[in-house]
């Protein structure tokens, strides 16, 4: 059930989660791409190195890109990583390995960990990755940082921030605002078309009609035409393409949704997306970490980064023992991380609770937690 919304408070970027504030929290109806990150500042990790040594440490590998194409985004993920286990178990700390970010590199990475006694993998990063890391993991749990939830019916357990997930969020939310005419729309490209299949799938049993699904440029034309009646427009992509959609739909009158995606830049500083709601790690969990890890590197961090983060607080949790299992994974109560409490469920799934934030006059607006996307 949906309760009465608190008074929101409204908030500048920066002051986002250095206040308190009252949300609604929505039920997720139905079922239940990487966001960048900046240039790695100099002095970041060398390849193969491990951050701590003791035997609980040793019960967890991460499995990261320290060199390849995406090397800045796995340092960061590893420094994300060091700011848990330095600050509170450094003996917990999981052992990181280069994947280099290839399969092969992968695979090599994974086995490596396994010599070293790792009992439970902590990624990779990309679904062709992630599918050579469980062709050598046997029987120990993989939790990959991947958004692919196609990953789940191969064994892993999906830990990135899936379209669907944004999609169920923003859909409930809408819902409840008595908005059930919904268009969707996107760049052709897998994020599109995850989100294309996500939309579908939860629109019945929640009760959205889904106006239209479009796939086209941004520059294209028409656009305001090819939406249809549609009460409100799904806008998964963030940067350029946004803009460029927000602009294409100016003066329609339309409700302008968003994804997680949206989070990556400011985005009060597009006008055409004043009004606008979209989906968001809970800002008071996300905030203080982005501050912590400004001073210690001088840089933001990005989402998949915070991945990084809520790894090594996963593995704390766990613990030692029994809980390194994957029973222990699959338990209850869950965890909680930097982007926001989550848990796993059979079937590899994520169940993630995720904020809505509205943008009004060059600000952020909390209006509601979504819980279990």
């Amino acid at each position: 059930m949906t309760t009465a919304p608190h008074a929101a408070s409204v908030m500048t970027r920066r002051g986002l989660l250095r206040s308190a504030w009252g949300h609604a929290l929505l039920p997720v109806m139905g079922l239940p791409l990487l966001a960048a990150c900046g240039d790695l500042a100099a002095g970041g990790l060398a390849r193969g190195t491990a951050r701590g040594s003791g035997a609980g440490g040793r019960d967890f590998a991460l499995l990261l890109p320290l060199t390849g194409e995406a090397a800045a985004l796995g340092q960061n993920m590893a420094r994300a990583a060091s700011l848990v286990t330095q600050s509170g178990a450094p003996d917990r700390a999981p052992k990181i390995y280069d994947t280099q970010d290839t399969a092969e590199g992968s695979a090599n990475a994974a086995r490596q960990a396994i010599e070293n006694g790792a009992k439970i993998l902590l990624g990779p990063l990309r679904a062709d990755q992630t599918a050579s890391v469980l062709a050598v993991a046997g029987s120990r749990p993989v939790i990959t940082f991947s958004n692919d939830d196609g990953l789940g019916a191969q064994g892993a357990h999906v830990m990135g921030v899936t379209p669907a997930q944004s999609v169920a969020t923003m859909f409930s939310y809408a819902r409840a605002q008595g908005l059930s005419r919904i268009a969707v729309v996107s760049r052709p490209g897998p994020l599109g078309q995850a989100t294309a299949a996500a939309a579908r799938a939860l629109a019945g049993a929640g009760g959205i009609k889904l106006a239209a699904v479009v796939e086209r440029a941004p520059q294209d034309g028409g656009l305001q035409q090819a939406i249809g009646a549609a009460q409100a427009v799904y806008l998964p992509e963030g940067g350029a393409t946004l803009a460029a959609f927000a602009r294409a739909l100016r003066g329609s009158d339309v409700q302008l949704l968003g994804s997680v995606q949206w989070g990556a830049a400011d985005v009060t500083a597009d006008a055409n997306l004043d009004g606008a709601w979209f989906a968001s790690a809970p800002p008071d969990l996300f905030v203080p970490f982005a501050d912590r890890f400004q001073a210690a590197f001088g840089e933001q961090p990005g989402v998949v980064a915070a991945l990084g983060h809520d790894a090594a607080l996963l593995a704390i949790g766990l613990g030692d023992g029994r809980g390194v299992s994957r029973k222990g994974i699959l338990r209850t109560a869950g965890f909680t991380g930097v982007l926001g409490p989550f848990r796993f469920v059979e079937g590899g799934r994520c169940q993630r609770d995720l904020s809505v934030l509205g943008i009004k006059g060059g600000t952020y607006t909390v209006l509601a937690e979504v819980t279990g996307t």
